[in-house]
């Protein structure tokens, strides 16, 4: 993609996805390696008649602290970002993915953990319901070489993901939701051994498809969902989950079994251990189910471990543990971790929705 292309984005998640106002407070976070885009955004911001700061840390920075400072450094936040992030209107997150995941495989879980918990003190805010957000990445070389992709496929791919039909999401998002909208249980079955009941009872929809509005505030970039919380107590049944990623490590075939709600893990065919050390290091109910999501947008291929295109995939669902504040759930943690399930059965109140990965709506 030309500079002048990642302009025209830039001024799309502005001005379309975000809405920025005049006079709206902007914050604008990212790694260095996207500087040039996070300066796009920001200038749009301005051009909007909005008030922009950016902040940016390298990859190399945060390994660096998660190596050498204590678990108490780690789980602390300065109050100068958090006021930050208090005084926006409007938040983009520019680094929902690690650019250089390889970094950070050696990092100790409990440190990585603990750097979770510090960055909670700024999420609260960010997803408290109170600004708009939005929050997507700018694909990297290293990201690439990490999934085993060719870097101009993974970019591409990225990129015309974000830069789908957006009346065309909505309308397929509004045709799941007519059917999800006050359901009480899904039934959820896969090729691999997937079948769990989930409760959903008088939870609320989110239909992530691309715009931040005072209706629905918070949106991924690329984007394509509906998801819920699940009621937290009553999840039950196997899942076999296809794929994940954590920190350069690959999970795959991860199999779980999820009792009133809270997730056990069993085997996996790759990154167990990661899996299991993950849980344990984080706070909160770090541990129970948190969301279920079905991915609706055409533009995502296969999988990959890039979770943030992976659980938008049409035909897809993921279940995540952890945090489900943001969501409408009471689930209070320093994770939330979405993991992917392909080729899905799944009935809404005995209503078919997605029949092996075909929408049925």
């Amino acid at each position: 993609m030309d500079q002048q292309e990642l302009r025209a984005v830039a001024r799309k998640i502005v001005r379309d996805c975000a809405g920025v106002k005049p006079g709206e407070n902007v914050y604008i976070e990212g790694r260095t390696d996207s500087i040039p885009y996070l300066e796009m955004v920001a200038l749009e911001c301005e051009l909007a008649g909005g008030r922009p700061m950016v902040v940016a840390v390298s990859d190399e920075h945060r390994c660096a602290r998660m190596l050498e400072l204590s678990t108490d450094q780690l789980s602390s936040m300065s109050r100068c970002w958090v006021e930050a992030v208090k005084a926006a209107d409007v938040v983009f997150t520019v680094r929902l993915e690690d650019g250089k995941p390889e970094l950070f495989r050696d990092v100790p879980a409990d440190k990585f953990g603990a750097a979770l918990s510090g960055r909670k003190h700024l999420c609260d805010w960010i997803y408290d319901g109170t600004r708009r957000w939005i929050g997507t990445d700018y694909p990297t070389k290293e990201q690439a070489k990490a999934f085993n992709l060719d870097f101009d496929a993974f970019a591409g791919m990225f990129w015309r993901a974000l830069d789908v039909d957006y009346t065309e999401l909505r309308a397929r998002a509004e045709a799941v939701a007519a059917v999800m909208r006050g359901a009480s249980s899904v039934h959820i079955t896969s090729p691999k051994g997937t079948d769990v009941t989930l409760r959903v009872d008088g939870r609320p929809l989110d239909l992530d498809v691309g715009v931040v509005s005072e209706a629905a505030k918070l949106s991924n970039l690329p984007a394509g969902e509906v998801c819920l919380a699940p009621l937290e107590t009553e999840a039950n049944g196997t899942v076999v989950f296809d794929l994940a990623f954590w920190n350069g490590v690959r999970i795959e075939d991860l199999e779980t079994r999820f009792e009133n709600g809270v997730c056990h893990p069993l085997r996996a065919a790759t990154g167990f251990e990661t899996f299991v050390g993950v849980l344990k290091n984080a706070t909160g109910a770090a541990d129970s189910i948190a969301e279920l999501g079905i991915g609706l947008n055409p533009a995502v291929g296969e999988p990959c471990g890039y979770m943030l295109t992976d659980e938008k995939i049409l035909g897809t669902i993921h279940i995540a543990v952890g945090e489900s504040l943001f969501l409408g759930g009471v689930n209070d943690s320093s994770l939330h971790w979405d993991l992917l399930v392909m080729e899905p059965t799944v009935t809404v109140d005995g209503v078919v929705l997605l029949d092996r990965g075909d929408l049925r709506v």
